[in-house]
């Protein structure tokens, strides 16, 4: 079948789905703002996670979220349907549900703290609310695609500035009614956007020139390094990301001699050059190349003791603390629930401070909250959700689906370096990775159905 047919194809089922009553318009307009909203996320972090006014700061994602449980009462089949054929968000009702039990115990002892270390677990409606929109419009995947490539250009230019000046955030001006300093994007997020973008244009090559994509390709390889100087875990989460997705791609050797030779001259030019940034980094670590080597080989043993927020010591010793306590309180099986500071009640932060409230480790932290029935149930729809993408991707080829398969390809990398990066940041406690983590959840689920609610499954 030619690529044109198979064109036509998938074209034929995506219409096959629609409804033929105008039905559903608060879906469509969530699928509208969810686009702007993880565009926002990529480009400022934190900056853009509120609307600040005077006394109430209003969450950008909260709001968003309420335009999706809006749907959900105005026109609940679109939600419905994915739920009632697709297994593993049965799992993901599960998980969500655990986690609402555990939450409600804490609301009334601990109010808003409880609510707010719930985001831990209801970000996965994000999940749930984009298989409702692309049953009701499967057309917005091509929207969304359009829109990270147009976003790709000023993501990228901005990123390594955004990397760079993050150390210097407490000297810039604040966003407007709050202590959010305009300078908050993460290395590690920064790392994962890099991720996004670079496999956009390689797994949907017609959106771009080969010479443009090269030299947008090596931009982000930029955005990756500067990140891994400050920030080991982004490493790590891109390099499975990439991994993943080379799997996939035909050309794969190829791609990846490429981008290890590219990296290999870079890093090699500025260590014989000595070039380095001339501005300090977190934890005393210098954007240089031979900061991003040390952090390298770091990654094959133990850094010296040092800031229980910034070396392995010191996290193994904040998990090792929360776990002991959480046995000793009886709280292993049910976890310890939401609202109280974690890190606080083991001794690692003063009573005061309200900066750090897990154990650093989005994993471990649904252990501590959930206990081994939440953290069972998080494997098993991973595993779940792992198994069925990557068989649904090889039958996607099969039947001819490029753009589908794609698409597919593209969510197994984001999430996969999310998954990675989770392990050494509490990256699912916000909705600036969170946000992005459980929509490819969600576009993953969908692109990979044989049900009809999505584009017809997969018949003609």
């Amino acid at each position: 079948m030619s690529s044109a047919a198979g064109s036509r194809r998938e074209r034929g089922t995506v219409l096959g789905a629609l409804p033929p009553q105008a039905s559903g318009r608060l879906w469509v307009l969530y699928g509208r703002v969810l686009g702007p909203l993880l565009g926002g996320y990529l480009l400022f972090d934190r900056a853009f996670a509120y609307l600040h006014l005077p006394g109430s700061p209003l969450f950008v994602g909260e709001m968003v979220l309420g335009v999706g449980a809006a749907a959900t009462v105005m026109a609940t089949r679109y939600l419905k349907m994915p739920i009632r054929d697709e297994s593993i968000l049965a799992l993901l009702v599960a998980f969500a549900g655990w986690g609402l039990i555990r939450t409600i115990p804490g609301v009334g002892t601990y109010h808003l703290d409880a609510v707010r270390d719930a985001a831990l677990w209801f970000y996965c409606l994000f999940g749930f609310f984009v298989t409702a929109v692309l049953a009701r419009s499967p057309e917005l995947i091509d929207r969304w695609i359009t829109q990270l490539t147009r976003l790709t250009p000023w993501l990228l230019l901005w990123l390594p500035f955004a990397v760079v000046l993050y150390p210097l955030s407490d000297s810039f001006p604040t966003v407007p009614f709050s202590t959010v300093s305009v300078l908050s994007h993460k290395s590690g997020s920064a790392a994962i956007a890099a991720l996004l973008v670079l496999g956009c244009m390689w797994l949907f090559p017609g959106t771009r020139s080969a010479r443009s994509r090269t030299g947008w390709s090596v931009l982000a390889l930029v955005v990756v390094a500067l990140a891994a100087t400050q920030n080991r875990g982004g490493l790590i989460g891109v390099m499975a990301g990439g991994a993943v997705g080379l799997a996939f791609l035909r050309n794969r050797v190829g791609l990846a001699a490429r981008v290890v030779l590219v990296m290999t001259v870079g890093l090699g030019v500025a260590s014989l050059l000595s070039l380095k940034i001339p501005l300090g980094g977190l934890q005393g670590r210098e954007f240089s190349a031979t900061q991003l080597i040390d952090n390298v080989v770091s990654l094959g043993g133990k850094n010296e003791p040092g800031n229980l927020g910034g070396t392995v010591e010191g996290r193994q010793q904040l998990w090792s603390r929360i776990l002991a306590k959480q046995i000793n309180d009886g709280h292993l099986v049910d976890g310890s629930g939401f609202g109280q500071n974690l890190a606080s009640e083991v001794g690692v932060l003063d009573a005061g401070k309200d900066t750090l409230r897990s154990p650093h480790n989005s994993h471990l932290h649904i252990l501590a909250r959930l206990g081994v029935v939440g953290i069972s149930l998080w494997i098993a729809l991973w595993v779940g959700w792992y198994w069925r993408m990557v068989a649904g991707c090889r039958r996607l080829a099969r039947e001819g689906l490029h753009t589908r398969r794609q698409v597919g390809v593209l969510t197994l990398m984001v999430c996969t370096a999310v998954l990675v990066s989770c392990f050494f940041d509490p990256q699912l406690e916000g909705p600036q990775v969170a946000a992005l983590l459980w929509t490819a959840f969600g576009i993953g689920v969908t692109v990979t159905t044989v049900r009809p609610w999505f584009g017809g499954g997969t018949s003609s």
